[in-house]
């Protein structure tokens, strides 16, 4: 068994509203405080209570780091978030992540934790997918939604 890990390719515990809404194509950026590294090319979600499994995986385009005012302003239309919740996420915090997702996928059947060798308990923050593990994932998609979100870097100088 190959157990090397991903570098590329992070697994994320996502509450079950926002993990459907990725996988669906309603929410096209991932918030994320700190932590998960900025120069990845996919996201496994891990879909928390009551799901409990992993749903899906999604296609990063590119992770912007700025002030949450800055990704609030740019990004709050792809969020799937409400202003208040997205402050409270944020509170206290000079910088943040937004995941800018190209495309998204559905497992056929989503993957419970009994049977993921790369993490054994729900993600804290994130976790790097063992390589083989990540290479059988793909192999399990069900469809894919693409995801629109227009901006330039230009627009977040400010």
């Amino acid at each position: 068994m190959d157990s090397r890990k991903n570098k590329h390719v992070i697994a994320v515990a996502i509450t079950p509203k926002f993990a459907h809404a990725i996988i669906s194509g309603k929410k096209s950026v991932e918030f994320r405080r700190n932590g998960a590294p900025t120069k990845i090319s996919h996201m496994v979600l891990y879909s928390t209570k009551p799901d409990q499994k992993m749903i899906g995986y999604c296609v990063i385009r590119e992770c912007v780091v700025a002030s949450p005012q800055i990704l609030w302003r740019e990004f709050w239309k792809y969020g799937w978030i409400n202003q208040d919740d997205f402050n409270c996420y944020y509170e206290g915090q000079s910088t943040g992540k937004c995941y800018i997702i190209e495309k998204s996928f559905e497992f056929i059947r989503p993957i419970s934790l009994s049977n993921c060798r790369s993490f054994t308990k729900a993600p804290q923050s994130f976790v790097y997918m063992e390589q083989s593990e990540w290479n059988n994932l793909k192999r399990k998609k069900k469809i894919a939604a693409n995801h629109g979100v227009e901006w330039t870097r230009k627009s977040l100088a400010a």
